[in-house]
């Protein structure tokens, strides 16, 4: 049988520190780490408070994202999407995004990524002005 592991405790973690600058307000996000046997693979739930979103990164790589609850505002270079629970988005290598839950409602994905492939060192443009760190306070 293959390898098994479970995350049925729940448990969620706040924001390691080297992934604190990753977002708007982390002490609003919590993460649980799961379990991948798959090489240069890993995955994590990610639960984002209302209006809690990540700041413009990339993954040089790219991202599989799986919305699972809530609903998200996902933003890159060709403007502001709105996502639903159920919906994937596969990033491709090098984009420029955000994303995070809408104003007034928690949300939560799980990521699928290399560790350690983002770079937050990116063009923030507009995210400051039109979309401020009160979003959803």
């Amino acid at each position: 049988m293959d390898e098994f592991d479970s995350t049925r405790s729940g448990e969620t973690i706040e924001v390691p520190d080297q992934l604190r600058t990753l977002f708007n307000r982390p002490d609003d996000v919590r993460v649980l780490v799961l379990p991948s046997y798959v090489p240069r693979l890993k995955s994590m739930a990610v639960h984002f408070g209302a209006g809690s979103r990540t700041v413009p990164h990339v993954h040089h790589d790219g991202q599989h994202l799986v919305y699972v609850d809530g609903i998200w505002m996902v933003g890159d270079d060709s403007g502001v999407h709105i996502v639903h629970a159920g919906d994937v988005v596969s990033g491709p290598p090098g984009a420029r995004r955000w994303h995070g839950a809408v104003p007034g409602q928690a949300a939560a994905h799980v990521a699928f990524d290399q560790p350690g492939d983002f770079d937050h060192e990116v063009e923030r443009r507009d995210w400051d002005t039109i979309y401020p760190d009160d979003l959803g306070a």
